[in-house]
């Protein structure tokens, strides 16, 4: 082999090594990006939990303590402290992500439950300031967590469509970058 043809080849490698050191670094960037985003939604997550949790307590008065709402809607936030504690330790893992979503499905489904008993029982002259409080923090909770989703949504799809584009799938599966699953959109509290 002539000097000529080790220059291109060696220049080729450098080359491809250097395209796939920034491959590399694209994807760790982006990963961050995805992991980045989801820490401020169990934040507010975890915030949700203490709200649905004070707002079971402050309504014992207004329901009495026989009330089954009250137990259903502490085991639902519990279970859903539970899987977000799962999510966090295992950040951007397909299972934790969908068990944290079916958690929090069903707290927001215990948390409706009370709403509509609280309204039928003071229909018309409002529950008390503290309740009133609770559910003021819960909705604005709500469009938090609703922005925070969107902002993980987002940064989890930019990376996963770095992973499909071609010649970045070939480092990707080098250093086994895998996709980032989505939360469920039906974890968004409603």
């Amino acid at each position: 082999m002539n000097q000529t043809m080790r220059l291109w080849l060696l220049g080729l490698g450098l080359v491809l090594a250097f395209w796939l050191l920034g491959a590399y670094n694209r994807l760790v960037r982006l990963r961050q990006a995805a992991r980045t985003g989801f820490r401020p939604l169990v934040s507010q997550l975890r915030q949700r939990h203490a709200v649905a949790q004070a707002l079971a307590q402050a309504s014992r008065a207004l329901l009495g303590e026989g009330s089954p709402l009250f137990e259903a809607l502490e085991q639902a936030a519990a279970a859903a402290g539970k899987a977000c504690d799962e999510a966090q330790s295992s950040p951007l893992k397909g299972a934790a992500l969908l068990a944290l979503g079916e958690a929090e499905m069903a707290l927001g489904q215990r948390l409706e439950d009370l709403i509509h008993a609280l309204q039928d029982l003071t229909s018309g002259e409002g529950p008390q300031p503290v309740v009133t409080e609770l559910l003021r923090q819960r909705d604005q909770l709500h469009t938090q967590i609703v922005v925070s989703r969107e902002v993980y949504h987002r940064a989890a799809m930019d990376y996963n469509d770095a992973l499909g584009v071609f010649p970045t799938t070939l480092a990707a599966a080098l250093f086994r970058f895998h996709p980032v699953p989505d939360l469920p959109l039906s974890a968004v509290p409603g």
